[in-house]
Protein backbone atom coordinates (compact mmCIF):
# COMPACT_ATOMS: atom_id res chain seq x y z
CA UNK A 1 0.00 0.00 0.00
CA UNK A 2 0.97 3.69 -0.80
CA UNK A 3 1.24 6.13 1.63
CA UNK A 4 1.80 9.82 0.13
CA UNK A 5 5.23 9.25 -1.23
CA UNK A 6 5.95 5.73 0.64
CA UNK A 7 5.28 2.54 0.24
CA UNK A 8 3.82 0.34 3.42
CA UNK A 9 3.25 -3.02 3.65
CA UNK A 10 0.09 -3.65 6.29
CA UNK A 11 -0.19 -7.76 7.34
CA UNK A 12 -3.50 -7.91 8.84
CA UNK A 13 -3.86 -11.63 10.74
CA UNK A 14 -6.18 -13.23 13.27
CA UNK A 15 -4.47 -15.19 15.85
CA UNK A 16 -5.81 -18.53 16.74
CA UNK A 17 -7.89 -18.57 19.71
CA UNK A 18 -7.52 -20.21 23.32
CA UNK A 19 -9.69 -23.30 22.30
CA UNK A 20 -7.26 -24.47 19.53
CA UNK A 21 -4.45 -26.95 19.73
CA UNK A 22 -1.01 -25.98 20.33
CA UNK A 23 0.03 -27.25 16.66
CA UNK A 24 -2.43 -24.48 15.04
CA UNK A 25 -1.02 -22.16 17.32
CA UNK A 26 2.47 -22.97 16.36
CA UNK A 27 1.96 -23.17 12.99
CA UNK A 28 -0.05 -19.73 12.76
CA UNK A 29 3.57 -18.18 14.33
CA UNK A 30 5.57 -20.09 12.50
CA UNK A 31 3.83 -18.43 9.44
CA UNK A 32 4.11 -15.29 10.73
CA UNK A 33 8.10 -15.54 11.61
CA UNK A 34 8.04 -16.06 7.98
CA UNK A 35 7.04 -13.55 6.70
CA UNK A 36 8.46 -10.88 8.97
CA UNK A 37 12.31 -11.54 8.51
CA UNK A 38 14.26 -8.69 10.06
CA UNK A 39 11.64 -7.42 12.33
CA UNK A 40 11.99 -6.59 16.39
CA UNK A 41 9.94 -4.71 18.90
CA UNK A 42 9.27 -4.30 22.58
CA UNK A 43 5.69 -3.72 24.60
CA UNK A 44 4.67 -0.22 25.74
CA UNK A 45 3.52 -1.01 29.24
CA UNK A 46 -0.05 0.25 28.83
CA UNK A 47 -2.76 -2.43 28.46
CA UNK A 48 -5.99 -3.90 29.73
CA UNK A 49 -6.23 -7.17 31.76
CA UNK A 50 -3.65 -9.87 32.63
CA UNK A 51 -1.57 -12.06 29.99
CA UNK A 52 -2.32 -15.49 29.34
CA UNK A 53 0.23 -17.66 27.17
CA UNK A 54 -1.51 -16.83 23.69
CA UNK A 55 0.00 -12.92 24.71
CA UNK A 56 3.47 -14.40 26.04
CA UNK A 57 3.54 -15.78 22.53
CA UNK A 58 2.41 -12.58 20.96
CA UNK A 59 5.25 -10.18 23.04
CA UNK A 60 7.89 -13.41 21.76
CA UNK A 61 7.53 -13.06 18.47
CA UNK A 62 7.24 -8.94 18.29
CA UNK A 63 10.47 -9.15 20.67
CA UNK A 64 11.98 -11.33 17.87
CA UNK A 65 11.78 -9.17 15.47
CA UNK A 66 12.00 -5.80 16.54
CA UNK A 67 7.95 -4.80 16.05
CA UNK A 68 6.18 -2.16 18.27
CA UNK A 69 2.80 -2.82 20.04
CA UNK A 70 1.62 0.75 19.36
CA UNK A 71 -2.13 0.45 21.54
CA UNK A 72 0.46 -0.52 24.66
CA UNK A 73 2.36 2.40 24.30
CA UNK A 74 -0.35 5.09 25.29
CA UNK A 75 -2.01 5.33 28.33
CA UNK A 76 -5.79 5.34 27.55
CA UNK A 77 -9.05 4.89 29.96
CA UNK A 78 -10.12 1.34 29.76
CA UNK A 79 -13.31 2.04 27.43
CA UNK A 80 -10.26 3.15 25.09
CA UNK A 81 -8.47 -0.08 25.24
CA UNK A 82 -11.11 -3.07 25.68
CA UNK A 83 -10.87 -4.10 21.41
CA UNK A 84 -13.77 -6.82 22.43
CA UNK A 85 -16.76 -7.21 24.20
CA UNK A 86 -18.91 -10.43 24.46
CA UNK A 87 -21.41 -11.89 26.97
CA UNK A 88 -20.06 -9.05 29.96
CA UNK A 89 -16.22 -10.14 29.22
CA UNK A 90 -14.10 -7.51 28.14
CA UNK A 91 -10.43 -7.87 26.74
CA UNK A 92 -8.13 -6.66 24.56
CA UNK A 93 -7.06 -9.10 21.28
CA UNK A 94 -6.76 -6.65 18.80
CA UNK A 95 -3.16 -5.08 18.40
CA UNK A 96 -1.23 -2.95 15.92
CA UNK A 97 2.19 -3.62 15.24
CA UNK A 98 5.18 -1.71 13.50
CA UNK A 99 8.82 -1.75 13.83
CA UNK A 100 10.08 -0.49 16.51
CA UNK A 101 12.83 2.40 14.43
CA UNK A 102 8.93 4.24 13.61
CA UNK A 103 8.53 4.56 17.02
CA UNK A 104 8.73 8.48 16.48
CA UNK A 105 6.16 8.35 13.83
CA UNK A 106 3.44 7.08 16.64
CA UNK A 107 1.28 10.03 17.96
CA UNK A 108 -1.63 8.18 19.25
CA UNK A 109 -3.93 4.59 19.05
CA UNK A 110 -6.87 3.97 20.71
CA UNK A 111 -10.41 2.00 20.66
CA UNK A 112 -13.73 3.82 19.64
CA UNK A 113 -15.86 1.90 21.51
CA UNK A 114 -18.90 3.22 19.61
CA UNK A 115 -17.62 2.03 16.29
CA UNK A 116 -18.26 -1.87 16.44
CA UNK A 117 -15.76 -3.44 12.96
CA UNK A 118 -18.25 -6.75 13.71
CA UNK A 119 -20.67 -6.91 16.24
CA UNK A 120 -17.96 -8.08 19.06
CA UNK A 121 -14.73 -6.40 17.88
CA UNK A 122 -14.32 -2.64 18.29
CA UNK A 123 -12.49 -0.05 16.17
CA UNK A 124 -8.76 0.39 16.70
CA UNK A 125 -7.28 3.13 14.91
CA UNK A 126 -3.45 4.90 15.29
CA UNK A 127 -2.22 8.19 14.44
CA UNK A 128 0.91 8.22 12.36
CA UNK A 129 3.28 10.84 11.26
CA UNK A 130 3.74 9.89 7.28
CA UNK A 131 6.75 12.05 5.35
CA UNK A 132 4.17 13.25 3.25
CA UNK A 133 0.50 14.83 3.67
CA UNK A 134 -1.41 11.65 2.53
CA UNK A 135 -4.58 14.50 2.38
CA UNK A 136 -3.53 16.78 -0.64
CA UNK A 137 -5.61 19.17 -2.33
CA UNK A 138 -7.04 17.45 -5.80
CA UNK A 139 -6.75 18.90 -8.50
CA UNK A 140 -10.01 19.80 -10.25
CA UNK A 141 -10.58 19.44 -13.87
CA UNK A 142 -13.44 21.76 -15.10
CA UNK A 143 -14.87 20.55 -18.37
CA UNK A 144 -17.49 22.45 -20.79
CA UNK A 145 -21.27 20.38 -20.16
CA UNK A 146 -21.09 19.20 -24.23
CA UNK A 147 -24.34 17.13 -22.57
CA UNK A 148 -26.57 20.17 -22.43
CA UNK A 149 -26.09 20.72 -26.69
CA UNK A 150 -29.70 20.37 -27.32
CA UNK A 151 -32.99 22.72 -27.24
CA UNK A 152 -32.95 26.21 -26.66
CA UNK A 153 -28.73 25.84 -26.13
CA UNK A 154 -28.46 24.67 -29.08
CA UNK A 155 -30.11 27.76 -31.27
CA UNK A 156 -27.94 29.81 -29.32
CA UNK A 157 -24.56 27.94 -29.55
CA UNK A 158 -25.53 28.05 -33.22
CA UNK A 159 -26.34 31.73 -33.81
CA UNK A 160 -22.84 32.85 -31.43
CA UNK A 161 -20.44 30.37 -33.48
CA UNK A 162 -21.75 31.69 -36.83
CA UNK A 163 -21.80 35.24 -35.94
CA UNK A 164 -18.16 35.09 -34.49
CA UNK A 165 -16.62 33.75 -37.86
CA UNK A 166 -17.40 36.76 -39.72
CA UNK A 167 -13.80 38.11 -39.63
CA UNK A 168 -11.79 34.95 -39.98
CA UNK A 169 -9.08 34.35 -42.80
CA UNK A 170 -9.87 30.95 -45.06
CA UNK A 171 -6.13 31.17 -46.85
CA UNK A 172 -4.11 29.37 -43.97
CA UNK A 173 -5.63 25.99 -42.46
CA UNK A 174 -3.72 26.40 -38.99
CA UNK A 175 -4.92 30.11 -38.34
CA UNK A 176 -8.13 29.00 -39.88
CA UNK A 177 -8.57 26.57 -37.33
CA UNK A 178 -7.05 28.31 -34.24
CA UNK A 179 -9.64 31.12 -34.83
CA UNK A 180 -12.44 29.05 -35.06
CA UNK A 181 -11.84 26.22 -32.67
CA UNK A 182 -11.02 29.33 -29.74
CA UNK A 183 -14.64 30.83 -31.32
CA UNK A 184 -16.15 27.23 -30.32
CA UNK A 185 -15.07 26.80 -27.27
CA UNK A 186 -15.72 30.48 -25.91
CA UNK A 187 -19.40 30.08 -27.03
CA UNK A 188 -19.87 26.78 -25.70
CA UNK A 189 -18.34 28.25 -22.56
CA UNK A 190 -20.66 30.98 -22.45
CA UNK A 191 -23.89 28.85 -23.67
CA UNK A 192 -23.33 25.44 -21.68
CA UNK A 193 -21.39 26.31 -18.93
CA UNK A 194 -18.54 24.35 -16.85
CA UNK A 195 -18.44 21.55 -14.59
CA UNK A 196 -17.55 23.13 -11.25
CA UNK A 197 -15.93 19.74 -9.53
CA UNK A 198 -14.94 16.29 -10.35
CA UNK A 199 -17.56 13.88 -11.00
CA UNK A 200 -15.71 11.00 -9.20
CA UNK A 201 -15.80 10.03 -5.63
CA UNK A 202 -18.14 8.24 -2.96
CA UNK A 203 -21.62 8.43 -3.72
CA UNK A 204 -24.59 7.11 -1.37
CA UNK A 205 -26.61 3.76 -2.54
CA UNK A 206 -29.21 5.07 -4.86
CA UNK A 207 -32.25 3.38 -3.15
CA UNK A 208 -31.60 5.99 -0.01
CA UNK A 209 -33.72 7.69 1.53
CA UNK A 210 -34.44 9.88 4.30
CA UNK A 211 -36.63 7.24 6.15
CA UNK A 212 -34.06 4.56 6.20
CA UNK A 213 -31.50 7.69 7.20
CA UNK A 214 -33.63 8.42 10.34
CA UNK A 215 -33.72 4.58 11.68
CA UNK A 216 -30.09 3.94 10.73
CA UNK A 217 -29.23 6.74 12.80
CA UNK A 218 -31.80 5.50 15.61
CA UNK A 219 -30.04 2.52 15.61
CA UNK A 220 -26.37 3.70 15.62
CA UNK A 221 -27.52 6.02 18.61
CA UNK A 222 -29.15 3.82 20.90
CA UNK A 223 -25.74 1.20 20.32
CA UNK A 224 -23.74 3.78 21.40
CA UNK A 225 -25.80 4.64 24.58
CA UNK A 226 -25.96 0.53 24.81
CA UNK A 227 -21.98 0.12 25.09
CA UNK A 228 -21.17 3.19 27.07
CA UNK A 229 -23.81 1.83 29.98
CA UNK A 230 -21.70 0.56 33.05
CA UNK A 231 -25.09 -0.51 34.84
CA UNK A 232 -27.02 -3.41 35.19
CA UNK A 233 -30.23 -2.27 35.56
CA UNK A 234 -30.20 0.01 32.58
CA UNK A 235 -28.21 -2.57 30.34
CA UNK A 236 -30.97 -4.44 29.64
CA UNK A 237 -33.35 -2.32 28.72
CA UNK A 238 -31.32 -0.34 26.66
CA UNK A 239 -30.30 -4.09 24.95
CA UNK A 240 -33.90 -4.58 24.26
CA UNK A 241 -34.30 -0.57 23.00
CA UNK A 242 -30.91 -1.35 20.53
CA UNK A 243 -32.34 -4.80 18.85
CA UNK A 244 -35.76 -3.28 18.32
CA UNK A 245 -34.08 -0.36 16.48
CA UNK A 246 -31.50 -2.60 14.56
CA UNK A 247 -34.80 -4.68 13.44
CA UNK A 248 -36.34 -1.76 12.54
CA UNK A 249 -33.38 -0.13 10.70
CA UNK A 250 -32.80 -3.91 8.92
CA UNK A 251 -36.99 -4.23 7.44
CA UNK A 252 -37.08 -0.49 6.48
CA UNK A 253 -33.63 -1.11 4.28
CA UNK A 254 -35.00 -4.10 2.64
CA UNK A 255 -38.37 -2.29 1.89
CA UNK A 256 -36.98 0.48 0.20
CA UNK A 257 -34.33 -1.67 -1.53
CA UNK A 258 -37.13 -4.22 -3.16
CA UNK A 259 -39.23 -1.32 -4.03
CA UNK A 260 -36.75 0.30 -5.81
CA UNK A 261 -35.59 -2.95 -7.80
CA UNK A 262 -38.82 -3.22 -8.81
CA UNK A 263 -39.72 -0.20 -10.16
CA UNK A 264 -35.82 -0.34 -12.01
CA UNK A 265 -36.47 -3.83 -13.38
CA UNK A 266 -40.04 -2.85 -14.70
CA UNK A 267 -38.45 0.14 -16.09
CA UNK A 268 -35.71 -1.71 -17.96
CA UNK A 269 -38.65 -3.45 -19.59
CA UNK A 270 -39.23 -0.54 -21.88
CA UNK A 271 -37.43 0.61 -25.06
CA UNK A 272 -35.96 3.62 -23.01
CA UNK A 273 -34.72 1.70 -20.34
CA UNK A 274 -32.03 -0.48 -22.63
CA UNK A 275 -29.31 1.98 -21.93
CA UNK A 276 -29.54 1.67 -18.41
CA UNK A 277 -29.09 -2.14 -18.67
CA UNK A 278 -26.34 -1.83 -20.15
CA UNK A 279 -25.43 0.69 -17.93
CA UNK A 280 -25.56 -1.82 -14.91
CA UNK A 281 -23.96 -4.89 -16.92
CA UNK A 282 -20.77 -2.29 -17.20
CA UNK A 283 -20.99 -1.75 -13.50
CA UNK A 284 -21.11 -5.46 -12.78
CA UNK A 285 -18.96 -6.26 -15.09
CA UNK A 286 -16.39 -3.44 -13.17
CA UNK A 287 -17.08 -4.87 -9.86
CA UNK A 288 -15.82 -8.58 -10.36
CA UNK A 289 -12.73 -6.90 -11.73
CA UNK A 290 -10.22 -7.36 -8.80
CA UNK A 291 -8.37 -4.40 -10.35
CA UNK A 292 -9.53 -0.96 -10.18
CA UNK A 293 -7.70 2.42 -10.81
CA UNK A 294 -4.04 2.04 -10.22
CA UNK A 295 -1.81 4.68 -9.62
CA UNK A 296 1.63 3.35 -8.71
CA UNK A 297 4.14 1.68 -11.02
CA UNK A 298 7.26 -0.14 -11.20
CA UNK A 299 9.96 0.58 -13.30
CA UNK A 300 12.34 -1.68 -15.10
CA UNK A 301 13.69 -3.22 -12.65
CA UNK A 302 10.64 -3.94 -10.36
CA UNK A 303 10.76 -0.89 -7.77
CA UNK A 304 7.07 0.94 -7.49
CA UNK A 305 7.33 3.95 -8.15
CA UNK A 306 5.34 6.80 -6.00
CA UNK A 307 6.16 9.90 -7.19
CA UNK A 308 3.89 11.76 -10.20
CA UNK A 309 7.39 13.00 -12.21
CA UNK A 310 8.84 9.47 -11.90
CA UNK A 311 5.52 7.69 -12.97
CA UNK A 312 5.08 9.91 -15.77
CA UNK A 313 8.66 9.37 -17.22
CA UNK A 314 8.47 5.75 -16.91
CA UNK A 315 5.13 5.82 -19.27
CA UNK A 316 6.71 8.37 -21.07
CA UNK A 317 10.07 5.70 -21.73
CA UNK A 318 7.51 2.61 -22.17
CA UNK A 319 5.46 4.20 -24.92
CA UNK A 320 8.41 5.86 -26.52
CA UNK A 321 9.88 2.63 -27.03
CA UNK A 322 6.44 0.99 -28.00
CA UNK A 323 5.76 2.64 -30.97
CA UNK A 324 9.32 3.58 -32.37
CA UNK A 325 10.66 0.06 -32.26
CA UNK A 326 11.23 -0.06 -36.20
CA UNK A 327 15.24 -0.59 -36.80
CA UNK A 328 17.26 2.34 -37.96
CA UNK A 329 17.86 0.23 -41.45
CA UNK A 330 14.27 0.29 -42.26
CA UNK A 331 14.33 4.46 -41.36
CA UNK A 332 16.99 5.39 -43.70
CA UNK A 333 15.39 2.78 -46.50
CA UNK A 334 12.15 4.50 -46.30
CA UNK A 335 13.84 7.93 -46.25
CA UNK A 336 15.70 7.50 -49.22
CA UNK A 337 12.41 5.96 -50.93
CA UNK A 338 10.04 8.79 -49.81
CA UNK A 339 10.51 10.98 -52.56
CA UNK A 340 10.12 8.51 -55.00
CA UNK A 341 6.81 7.53 -53.62
CA UNK A 342 4.43 11.15 -53.79
CA UNK A 343 1.21 11.09 -56.28
CA UNK A 344 1.95 14.10 -58.40
CA UNK A 345 -1.50 12.81 -60.39
CA UNK A 346 -4.40 15.36 -60.06
CA UNK A 347 -7.36 15.22 -57.69
CA UNK A 348 -10.43 17.27 -57.34
CA UNK A 349 -11.46 19.59 -54.31
CA UNK A 350 -13.15 18.15 -51.75
CA UNK A 351 -17.07 18.69 -52.08
CA UNK A 352 -19.42 19.44 -49.52
CA UNK A 353 -21.69 16.27 -50.27
CA UNK A 354 -18.54 14.15 -48.67
CA UNK A 355 -18.05 15.98 -46.02
CA UNK A 356 -21.82 16.06 -44.77
CA UNK A 357 -21.46 11.94 -45.81
CA UNK A 358 -18.65 11.51 -43.45
CA UNK A 359 -20.21 13.71 -40.72
CA UNK A 360 -23.74 11.95 -40.79
CA UNK A 361 -21.41 8.52 -39.85
CA UNK A 362 -19.50 9.90 -36.86
CA UNK A 363 -20.25 8.26 -33.60
CA UNK A 364 -21.91 10.67 -30.76
CA UNK A 365 -21.21 11.42 -27.19
CA UNK A 366 -17.63 9.72 -27.68
CA UNK A 367 -13.86 11.08 -25.52
CA UNK A 368 -13.28 14.59 -26.89
CA UNK A 369 -9.05 14.93 -27.30
CA UNK A 370 -6.99 17.45 -27.16
CA UNK A 371 -8.91 20.53 -28.56
CA UNK A 372 -12.52 19.67 -26.69
CA UNK A 373 -14.31 19.63 -29.50
CA UNK A 374 -16.53 17.54 -30.08
CA UNK A 375 -18.30 16.40 -33.28
CA UNK A 376 -21.83 17.10 -32.47
CA UNK A 377 -20.44 21.00 -32.20
CA UNK A 378 -20.47 20.58 -36.05
CA UNK A 379 -23.52 18.55 -36.59
CA UNK A 380 -25.57 21.15 -35.14
CA UNK A 381 -23.90 24.07 -36.95
CA UNK A 382 -25.88 21.99 -40.34
CA UNK A 383 -25.03 23.63 -43.91
CA UNK A 384 -23.01 26.55 -42.61
CA UNK A 385 -20.59 24.27 -40.60
CA UNK A 386 -20.01 22.29 -43.56
CA UNK A 387 -19.19 24.41 -45.96
CA UNK A 388 -16.69 25.99 -43.14
CA UNK A 389 -14.91 22.02 -42.77
CA UNK A 390 -15.17 21.69 -46.52
CA UNK A 391 -13.03 25.06 -46.73
CA UNK A 392 -10.33 23.69 -43.88
CA UNK A 393 -10.48 20.26 -45.36
CA UNK A 394 -9.37 21.85 -49.02
CA UNK A 395 -6.74 24.29 -47.71
CA UNK A 396 -5.22 20.77 -45.52
CA UNK A 397 -5.16 19.49 -48.75
CA UNK A 398 -3.98 21.63 -51.11
CA UNK A 399 -1.41 22.77 -48.61
CA UNK A 400 -0.50 19.27 -47.20
CA UNK A 401 -0.30 20.56 -43.85
CA UNK A 402 -2.97 19.86 -41.10
CA UNK A 403 -3.58 22.76 -38.14
CA UNK A 404 -0.64 22.13 -35.42
CA UNK A 405 -3.40 21.69 -32.54
CA UNK A 406 -4.58 17.90 -34.34
CA UNK A 407 -0.93 17.03 -34.15
CA UNK A 408 -1.16 16.53 -30.18
CA UNK A 409 -3.18 13.27 -28.60
CA UNK A 410 -4.01 12.33 -25.56
CA UNK A 411 -2.98 8.56 -24.66
CA UNK A 412 -4.42 6.63 -22.36
CA UNK A 413 -3.19 3.22 -20.96
CA UNK A 414 -5.51 0.37 -20.50
CA UNK A 415 -5.45 -2.64 -18.47
CA UNK A 416 -5.16 -5.92 -20.34
CA UNK A 417 -6.83 -7.97 -17.45
CA UNK A 418 -4.09 -10.59 -17.04
CA UNK A 419 -0.37 -10.30 -15.94
CA UNK A 420 0.93 -7.73 -13.26
CA UNK A 421 -1.28 -4.34 -13.10
CA UNK A 422 2.08 -2.67 -12.24
CA UNK A 423 3.87 -3.23 -15.12
CA UNK A 424 3.17 -1.48 -18.03
CA UNK A 425 3.73 -4.25 -20.41
CA UNK A 426 0.41 -5.48 -19.33
CA UNK A 427 -0.85 -2.65 -20.43
CA UNK A 428 -2.59 -1.01 -24.18
CA UNK A 429 -2.47 2.52 -25.17
CA UNK A 430 -4.88 4.21 -27.07
CA UNK A 431 -5.43 7.68 -28.25
CA UNK A 432 -8.03 10.58 -27.89
CA UNK A 433 -7.94 12.52 -30.55
CA UNK A 434 -9.20 15.35 -32.70
CA UNK A 435 -12.72 14.65 -33.87
CA UNK A 436 -12.61 17.38 -36.59
CA UNK A 437 -9.31 15.32 -37.69
CA UNK A 438 -10.99 11.74 -37.56
CA UNK A 439 -13.68 13.24 -39.91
Amino acid sequence: MVLGEEVVTVMSAYAPHVGLGENEKRQFWDCMDEENEGFQSIHGGCGFGSRNESGGTLLDFAIAHDLGIINSFFRKKDSHLITFSSGGWDTQIDYLLMRQGDRGRWMDCKVFPGEAATSQHKLLVADIVMHKKLVEEKKVTHKIRWGRLKGYNLKVFKDKVLAGRVNMRYDDANIMWEAMAENVIRVAKETLGMTTKNLGGQKEAWWWNDEVQHKVRTKHERFTKLVKCREEAQNESLKTKYKEAKRQAKKAVMEVKNTAYKEMYKRLGTKEGEHDMFKISKAREHRREDVGVLTFIKNEEGRILVKENDIKKRWQTYFRDLFNNSSDTEDSENDTTRGASINKCYCRRITKEEVQRALRRMGRAKAVGPDNIPIEAWKCLEDEGVTWLTALFNNIFRTGKMPDQWRSSVLIPLYKKKGDAQRCENYRGIKFLSHTMKL
